[in-house]
């Protein structure tokens, strides 16, 4: 390998660890810091940031089981997400029920009509949708970011903003966390705290209105 390339694809290492490292770090317990296990890509990309943070990113150890099952509300809440930050305005998010597998959870997807498309599987457990879900899922919605210049013209507004953090909170929080306040800056982002179920301060990060993801 030429010395050119080496360089960088090295300078392109470090740079993803620098980038992934606070959040994996705040939330991780020590053993979890070096857990090398499988790593959630998120739907379509969106939550896990495997392609940009790839391994050991914001939801670095994601796949162990949660301290607190996923509840039907918190598995509607991560689709309404998912859903806002890709711009799908032709599909919605439907009922949310206990499937009839046993540690799952199926969450509804309709058209705009109100007519079911899909049918997301969750599991309990882990929080996660199930692996056949997200592939029958990326062939209904197709490649995501189409147009990526598209994605930072837009602006979520201070209701969509609480729905992206609480879903970030559902998705890396292992259930013993919460989302706690979340406040408009002047400067046009949103801070939000992250708490224990005492109520107690864990975290508070800046977040961005334009991405919806944490920029501090």
């Amino acid at each position: 390998m030429k010395r050119k390339t080496t360089l960088k694809l090295a300078a392109a290492l470090i740079a993803t660890t620098m980038i992934a490292t606070p959040f994996a770090a705040t939330y991780a317990s020590p053993g979890e810091r070096e857990h090398k296990g499988e790593y959630m890509r998120g739907e379509h990309g969106e939550y896990g940031e495997h392609g940009k943070h790839g391994k050991g990113g914001m939801f670095h150890g994601e796949g162990r089981a949660r301290a607190v099952p996923l509840t039907t509300d918190e598995a509607r809440t991560l689709v309404d997400a998912m859903l806002l930050k890709m711009g799908e305005a032709n599909l919605k998010t439907g009922d949310a029920n206990a499937s009839e597998q046993a540690g799952k959870i199926d969450v509804v997807l309709l058209n705009a009509s109100g007519d079911v498309v899909e049918v997301l599987k969750f599991d309990e457990k882990t929080g996660r949708m199930d692996r056949g879900t997200r592939h029958d899922l990326r062939k209904l919605i197709g490649k995501p970011n189409k147009d990526k210049a598209a994605r930072f013209d837009r602006k979520f507004t201070a209701d969509q903003m609480t729905l992206l953090a609480n879903a970030m909170v559902i998705r890396f929080g292992n259930g013993e966390l919460k989302l706690g306040d979340i406040t408009e800056t002047p400067r046009g982002t949103y801070t939000a705290t992250v708490t224990n179920q005492a109520g107690d301060i864990v975290r508070e990060m800046e977040l961005s209105s334009v991405t919806g993801r944490p920029i501090s």
